[in-house]
């Protein structure tokens, strides 16, 4: 099955490719795919680039995705903002590298882009926020929610809280992604019984803005101390 109105924007990480396959095991093939191939392999941290850059292609071939590959990586750029702008879809799913932003020109591109955050919302926005969450609540979260101008500020569509995993050095690499894919699962199982966007925080104001966490912090919290 595709989701005939709803399109992804795939950079070429570890985290798009577990969205891919999860997308694709639960049969809800985006019906078109933007990827965005990193020639630096230069990311924030938190994510890793795929090696292969023909893993993404072929694994979109096999599955039979309609897709391009991105005149440049830029998300905000010109040429990727002409691209989506003219899609038929209306929604993208969007797992770009790590920091990125979407400026006005893409928000205003009569699209909207469903970003799967990670971190429990309102309370934790910004930057590498399980680690924080660990180290308050001893838990890790993903919220889904639509892009707006002001960072992890967009309404809310689902957002879920998990146990701490047992290994804490995997969060990054495994975890942080794992949650991430099944909280944008269940927010499109939603969508699709039902037929429209059910929001569970649309004023999705307050909360705090957490910068990439120190090392030392960083420690504590994989340390579970």
């Amino acid at each position: 099955m595709y989701l005939n109105n709803i399109a992804m924007i795939a950079a070429d990480t570890t985290r798009s490719k577990l969205y891919l396959l999860e997308l694709i095991k639960k049969e809800m093939r985006p019906s078109y795919v933007i990827l965005l191939l990193n020639k630096n392999n230069d990311l924030l941290p938190g994510q890793q680039y795929i090696k292969n850059k023909n893993e993404l292609i072929e694994l979109l071939v096999e599955n039979n995705i309609s897709f391009d590959i991105a005149p440049n990586c830029n998300i905000n750029s010109h040429e990727l903002v002409s691209l989506i702008s003219i899609r038929e879809e209306e929604v993208f799913i969007f797992s770009g590298f790590g920091g990125e932003l979407l400026r006005e020109d893409m928000l205003n591109s009569g699209k909207k882009f469903l970003h799967i955050h990670g971190g429990y919302l309102p309370d934790y926005k910004g930057s590498t926020t399980n680690y924080y969450s660990l180290l308050t609540e001893n838990i890790i979260a993903a919220s889904s929610m639509f892009l707006s101008n002001e960072i992890d500020s967009g309404s809310v569509l689902l957002r879920r809280k998990f146990s701490a995993p047992k290994d804490r050095t995997q969060i990054d690499h495994i975890y942080d992604s794992e949650v991430r894919s099944k909280v944008l699962i269940e927010t499109l199982s939603k969508y699709i019984k039902s037929g429209i966007w059910d929001f569970d925080l649309k004023n999705n104001e307050g909360g705090e803005i957490y910068y990439i966490i120190h090392p030392v912090l960083k420690h504590l919290a994989i340390l579970g101390e």
